[in-house]
């Protein structure tokens, strides 16, 4: 890259050479030109860094807005937040208002001291809600120095609720004005759409917060142009503006017309051109290099963002060979990773398979012992009948009882075998059901799920009224993906609720959701008995159930509930306090699709 870097300069230096020496014979004339231009450069310089400056400072603005503290209303919270903030940033300080104008955080106070109402022009945020808006100079009533803000406007709720702003110091402008490349001969001024001054080269504490010339504000109503006039302290120039795009501010440049018939233009015009030739040639070796490094590289994007799809990669055949040792790499893992798929999904499915032949099995020999328990009990009759037949009517007191004890026996060995047998009848129609789910396939639509869930609470009516029960349904974000399925996760979730209330204590069950991300959160969430920590888990796994079993169940409901939430692509998890109760979260793509199902698989 070095090789390539120095030819290009070689070649493209003799011909700019060569134009230099030509461009000198030029230069007397175009002389003003040029300096007028340069003015007008500086100029459009210092309106794309203000705009550069108050992008990035209403980027970090709408950041700190969407602070969960504000949303949740603990102002002390955010206050830390927005102080630990402005430590990093200097020059900065948030500021939150009420929709009157009212300070409620403001970094520049201690918290718990009074605010006064604030000064700051606010009402353009709430305007024009969703966007940053940047205000004129003003004195600030807490630091009284001259400031400037942005602001915007903070929704809770879907509601606006407040302005958050950044105070401002003027010093930040006039860190971009000294900042820009210009002549230290050069007047570079910032002024407000008020026409006030915000900042200034030279003497900026004589001129910063008095009004523009009348030539400037009369001068400067486009985008950018040039105007004659004279400075604030009466020096006649040559003035050269442009508007900040973002703002509406003016980047104002004034040369004074001394300067223009300046006797050393030569030298001054021999430097320009010799920056000129290093702009040049470092514009252009940027361009050549970053298109031979940014192409290979959008590729490498494209096959890494195919590979995140589960999509087969190719190899990346470039004139870079780092990238194609990359793309190879990546061609590699997506094979690796498509063979290791079909293998876990040719388990998954032999595994259902097998339960289904296991359990179709189980149920013949079960279907055998109930038939011959029945044939146990017929013949239970017969032998009592046989032996009290051939006993007579003259039987002893001790006979009898001790035959009664027998039939007693009989009958519960009896029972405790049809009991297991109904158990094991259950268990081989779980793991029947479970085959079943996971052979079904999905059929993705629209679900309103506040409807889904207020059918579920009416389902459940008798149940909660029994149990002394009410159960809330909050506003709920839809979701694209498998009714039935949605149906069965939360109907079990809500029946586990009601089930497992701390007797005594009227039940509270709440069922709310979110949206984070590409992703939907729902959660029940109830104030039962709640889960011991080490049975958090377990309560997930087939067939086991945690604490004390004096409710129906075979431990078989949130296994199911946690296999369906997988195969949605989602994910299930448990907080739980022995005694105040639990809340389910499940975590489901906004939208579910096929590609979902086999990532899951």
């Amino acid at each position: 890259m070095r090789g390539h870097l120095g030819i290009f300069t070689a070649v493209l230096a003799a011909p700019i050479l060569v134009f230099v020496g030509f461009l000198l014979w030029q230069i007397a004339a175009n002389e003003r030109t040029r300096l007028e231009d340069e003015a007008g450069d500086v100029a459009r310089n210092v309106a794309v860094a203000l705009d550069q400056e108050i992008a990035g400072l209403a980027a970090s603005l709408d950041v700190l807005a969407l602070s969960t503290n504000l949303q949740s209303g603990d102002f002390q919270a955010f206050y830390n937040q927005a102080k630990q903030f402005a430590e990093r940033q200097e020059g900065i300080a948030p500021v939150l208002f009420d929709l009157n104008g009212q300070q409620l955080v403001n970094v520049r106070v201690p918290w718990g001291e009074p605010l006064p109402s604030g000064n700051m022009p606010i009402q353009g945020a709430i305007r024009e809600p969703g966007r940053a808006v940047v205000t004129d100079l003003f004195k600030g009533r807490v630091s009284s120095e001259l400031v400037f803000g942005i602001t915007t406007l903070v929704r809770r709720g879907g509601a606006p609720a407040y302005v958050l702003a950044f105070s401002l110091s003027q010093s930040r402008l006039q860190s971009i004005i000294a900042r820009a490349e210009h002549p230290a001969s050069y007047t570079v001024s910032i002024v407000d759409r008020a026409g006030v001054i915000m900042a200034r080269t030279p003497r900026p504490e004589d001129f910063v917060g008095k009004l523009a010339t009348q030539d400037l504000r009369d001068s400067t109503v486009g985008l950018e142009g040039t105007w004659a006039g004279t400075t604030a302290d009466g020096i006649p120039i040559f003035g050269a503006y442009s508007r900040s795009r973002l703002t509406g501010f003016v980047a104002a440049v004034g040369i004074r017309y001394a300067e223009l018939n300046e006797p050393l233009w030569r030298s001054l015009s021999l430097f320009a051109a010799i920056g000129i030739v290093i702009v040049a040639l470092s514009v252009v070796l940027g361009l050549l290099f970053g298109q031979r490094i940014t192409a290979p590289i959008r590729q490498l994007s494209e096959r890494a963002e195919a590979l995140g799809r589960g999509e087969p990669v190719e190899p990346l055949h470039t004139r870079l060979a780092e990238a194609n040792q990359v793309g190879a790499r990546l061609a590699y893992a997506s094979q690796s990773l498509q063979e290791r798929e079909a293998d876990l999904r040719e388990a998954n499915e032999e595994a259902q398979r097998f339960a289904y032949i296991v359990s179709h099995d189980l149920r013949s020999p079960l279907v055998n012992i109930m038939g011959f328990t029945s044939e146990l009990e017929a013949l239970r009759e017969d032998t009592f009948r046989r032996l009290e037949a051939l006993r007579g009517p003259d039987v002893s007191p001790a006979d009898q009882k001790a035959d009664k004890q027998l039939g007693e026996d009989f009958d519960e060995a009896i029972s405790f075998i049809r009991t297991s047998i109904s158990k094991m009848d259950r268990l081989i129609n779980a793991i029947l059901k479970l085959s079943r789910e996971g052979r079904r396939d999905f059929r993705p639509e629209r679900v309103d799920m506040t409807a889904l869930i207020e059918a579920i609470r009416k389902n459940a009516t008798v149940q909660a009224e029994a149990a002394n029960a009410t159960i809330e349904v909050s506003r709920l974000p839809p979701i694209a993906s498998d009714r039935l399925a949605l149906e069965q996760i939360f109907s079990n979730l809500v029946e586990n609720a009601i089930k497992y209330l701390r007797p005594g204590v009227p039940g509270e069950i709440e069922v709310t959701g979110r949206v984070r991300g590409p992703n939907v959160v729902y959660e029940v969430r109830d104030n039962g008995r709640g889960i011991d920590p080490k049975d958090r888990d377990r309560v997930f796994e087939l067939f086991r159930r945690a604490g004390t079993q004096d409710r129906p169940g075979e431990g078989i409901g949130l296994a199911h509930v946690r296999a369906l939430v997988r195969r949605l692509g989602g994910t299930i998890t448990l907080t739980s306090k022995p005694g105040q109760g639990s809340t389910f979260s499940v975590v489901l793509p906004k939208r579910w699709s096929a590609e979902t199902q086999r990532k899951a698989a």
